[in-house]
């Protein structure tokens, strides 16, 4: 049997409902827990979705693409044969689902690489390793673009977490140690 890891002790999936069991709750907190569910598959391929802001009023969600989600080709196919369906499962009167592009940051780039970068990166996705039971360490990051990781977890999303990495600026090579 499949059970919900959002479910209750009488087993019903009540993420986002009232709790009389009736219409969920159209807000950013929301959104950002149905996502869950598509945030594994998007962790395994270096990526990741968060919330920008939702419009109550129109329903529409403004979503920001992370990590290889950021600049895959696919981006487009990820956000409505996956995101966008998953969201008008749970919203039928759901407005557009809008990619919100990240402008931050252009005009200050990194010279180098900095252990915040990496820690940035890894407390960005961390979130998702530990729902998929993954465990992870920053052991060491060199100025020469290799970072040394302590992680333990499926291998999937190992691979997910190297994809990620690889996108930080400067950084060459993920070393994985015990």
């Amino acid at each position: 049997a499949i059970v919900s890891p959002f479910a209750n002790d009488d087993g019903n999936d009540n993420a986002g409902l009232e709790p009389d069991g009736g219409v969920t709750i159209f807000s950013k907190e929301t959104v950002d827990k149905i996502l869950d569910e598509v945030r594994p598959y998007l962790v395994a391929d270096g990526g990741n979705v968060s919330v920008e802001r939702v419009d109550a009023e129109t329903k529409d969600v403004y979503l920001k693409l992370e990590g290889a989600c950021g600049s895959c080709p696919s981006s487009t196919v990820t956000m409505q044969m996956g995101i966008e369906r998953v969201l008008k499962e749970n919203f039928a009167d759901l407005g557009q689902v809008v990619q919100v592009q990240d402008d931050e940051g252009e005009n200050e780039a990194p010279t180098e690489l900095t252990y915040a970068a990496v820690e940035a990166e890894i407390k960005r996705i961390q979130p998702a390793i530990l729902a998929m039971g993954g465990v992870i360490r920053i052991e060491k990051v060199e100025p020469n673009g290799v970072v040394e990781i302590n992680f333990r977890g499926g291998s999937k999303v190992q691979q997910g977490l190297e994809l990620a990495l690889l996108d930080v600026p400067f950084v060459k090579h993920v070393k994985f140690v015990q």
